[in-house]
């Protein structure tokens, strides 16, 4: 087990993860077997959007539901949904929901997911996992203005506790876990948790954050074992 590089999954809010996971691995080469590129990569997914996908993951659904084109749902002509996955926002897919309707762009659609799917739909691994979730993306809160309510991405102790125990079902107990947030939008009774981090990162129009910003945290994901 100890063989096998820690394999780092983001499990949301956005993409600031995936950009930093990238800024990471270009300054340190060598490191990209580490970052696992997943489901959660591209898309906007709130905290119910999170516990959505771990659920049918862990129950062995995810795969059954991602193919069941009858699910998906576009909304405001470009933002695409799937009924069974509460939470979970497909941004990055806008040209395919202006065509939703044509049977290849579904399909299309559902062998990118079900690709992108494969650490959640097959999750056994010979070495450790370490998810990452986030809230802390500058623009993320305009971005989802009108679509998905903010207080769903808030980090709440029974949110935290859902998470870890789905994850741990899913990956094992040897998985590990970094909820990083931005004060405000942490339950105070979660700062000061060893896998909760406060981060100083002022909302604005960026999304991507300074390019350093994960350095020390992925630092010692992929340079230590976990405790």
């Amino acid at each position: 087990m100890d063989g096998a590089p820690t394999r780092v999954l983001t499990i949301g809010c956005s993409c600031i993860n995936r950009f930093q996971f990238d800024f990471f691995q270009a300054r340190n080469p060598g490191s990209e077997a580490h970052f696992v590129r997943s489901l959660f990569d591209w898309n906007i997914v709130s905290l119910v959007g999170t516990e959505s996908i771990l659920r049918r993951a862990a129950d062995g659904s995810l795969r059954s539901v991602l193919q069941d084109t009858t699910g998906y749902v576009v909304e405001w002509e470009v933002l695409l949904f799937h009924q069974d996955l509460p939470g979970v926002c497909f941004f990055h897919e806008q040209d395919i929901a202006r065509t939703f309707d044509d049977p290849a762009q579904k399909n299309s659609l559902v062998s990118k997911l079900t690709h992108q799917a494969a650490p959640f739909l097959s999750p056994g691994y010979a070495g450790r996992t370490h998810l990452i979730w986030s809230n802390i993306q500058p623009n993320l809160p305009d971005t989802v203005n009108n679509v998905t309510p903010w207080d769903h991405f808030q980090l709440t102790r029974e949110r935290h506790a859902s998470i870890k125990a789905l994850g741990t079902a899913l990956f094992g107990d040897d998985t590990g876990y970094s909820f990083l947030g931005i004060a405000g939008d942490v339950a105070p009774d979660l700062i000061g948790a060893s896998d909760v981090h406060v981060i100083d990162l002022s909302r604005g129009p960026e999304y991507e954050g300074p390019p350093d910003l994960y350095d020390s945290l992925l630092a010692g994901i992929v340079e230590r074992p976990h405790t």
